[in-house]
């Protein structure tokens, strides 16, 4: 079965009101939301802690 990717203006108001929750949704989704962002800024700050320590050893070893 084929897929259409394409967006024009008529399906982005579709998919727009599809994704749209309300208060009591967001009141249960909101503290994951939180915890899933703190949770993606240690992993980012563990990423360039490791990226710059493997690029300084490895200028150690030049």
């Amino acid at each position: 079965m084929p897929h259409n990717n394409e967006l024009n203006p008529d399906t982005h108001t579709e998919c727009i009101s599809k994704l749209s929750i309300d208060a009591e949704q967001w009141a249960i989704l909101e503290p994951l939301v939180k915890s899933a962002s703190n949770s993606v800024k240690m992993l980012d700050q563990f990423l360039k802690v490791e990226t710059e320590s493997s690029a300084i050893f490895a200028l150690g070893k030049v």
